[in-house]
């Protein structure tokens, strides 16, 4: 990674909560231990920016550039590919109290997909996430996300999160999901198609 593209990143708009670079945290540490934490920290620093891993408060408000940035630094540190970048995505619910408690609140699939514009604004204060359609008898759904222009890798991110959303929806269910706009190729929005099967 290059001081240009860490800057660049850093200029992205928008914030998110801490919680969202804990959920990163527990991942990273379930896989690699405590000390992969330090050389994320270590590189970020490089860079001449400042993240503690092990003192962040879930509800303080963070830049967004900085999540991007730490993700883009994990990816390069620990030779990610889409698909391991994917999985942390996957994984973020399940680290995630607030997204567990959400999930069980809303049983019905339904009710839980038209409440999930109101769980982004509590990590988000940048983006326009909408629900777009959810068909149960075709086993499809679609979601929108807007005014989220960040980078690649945060796609593949979303993918891994959404997707696992739909899992605690469907359990019994083979989820897929498949973004087919994206902002970071000129789209005007993000879109995720999502598929399940029994």
């Amino acid at each position: 990674m290059t001081k240009k593209e860490a800057t660049q990143l850093m200029k992205l708009k928008g914030r998110v909560r801490g919680a969202v670079f804990e959920t990163d945290v527990e991942y990273v540490k379930a896989k690699y231990g405590n000390a992969a934490l330090d050389k994320i920290t270590a590189a970020i620093h490089d860079f001449g920016y400042e993240v503690d891993y092990r003192n962040l408060d879930s509800m303080e408000w963070r830049p967004l550039g900085l999540r991007a940035l730490s993700m883009r630094l994990m990816e390069e540190i620990f030779s990610w590919t889409e698909d391991d970048i994917r999985a942390m995505g996957d994984a973020a619910p399940k680290y995630s109290f607030i997204v567990k408690l959400f999930m069980k609140f809303f049983i019905s699939p339904k009710v839980a997909f038209s409440h999930a514009p109101e769980y982004w604004t509590r990590h988000y204060d940048v983006g326009r996430l909408e629900s777009v359609s959810l068909d149960e008898e075709r086993r499809s759904a679609v979601i929108h996300l807007a005014d989220f222009d960040v980078h690649g890798t945060y796609c593949r991110y979303l993918e891994g999160f959404f997707g696992r959303l739909f899992k605690f929806m469907f359990p019994q269910s083979e989820v897929k999901i498949k973004e087919t706009r994206c902002m970071c190729k000129g789209d005007s929005y993000h879109e995720f198609l999502v598929n399940w099967e029994p």
